[in-house]
């Protein structure tokens, strides 16, 4: 298995742990286009297969924890739109909260 692939996938690894979509995407971008250079030949294939499986699995719960982030930032703005309070006679004060959407991360 070429060195050079090797390194990639450890860039790759090290920017998905690191949680830097992008810099995995450039990463994975140049990963294939190593390979595509240089070809696989089966060994090097079946060597690679554990690897690409460890980086999906990386890469699957990258997207989980940012969508469960996004939830949770739905879930707080919801909250702090309808918050409610009393003022010093007990009466209800409702206040609107302007929050923006949350965007894209």
């Amino acid at each position: 298995m070429s060195r050079a692939l090797l390194r990639q996938t450890d860039q790759i690894k090290a920017s998905l742990l690191c949680g830097n979509a992008a810099g995995a995407l450039t990463q994975i971008d140049e990963w294939l286009r190593i390979a595509g250079r240089k070809g696989l030949d089966p060994a090097a294939k079946e060597r690679l297969e554990p690897v690409v499986t460890e980086l999906r699995a990386l890469a699957q719960a990258s997207l989980d924890g940012a969508l469960q982030a996004a939830d949770q930032v739905r879930a707080i703005i919801e909250a702090a739109r309808s918050l409610q309070t009393y003022d010093s006679l007990g009466r209800r004060l409702v206040t609107a909260t302007r929050a923006n959407a949350p965007q894209r991360f």
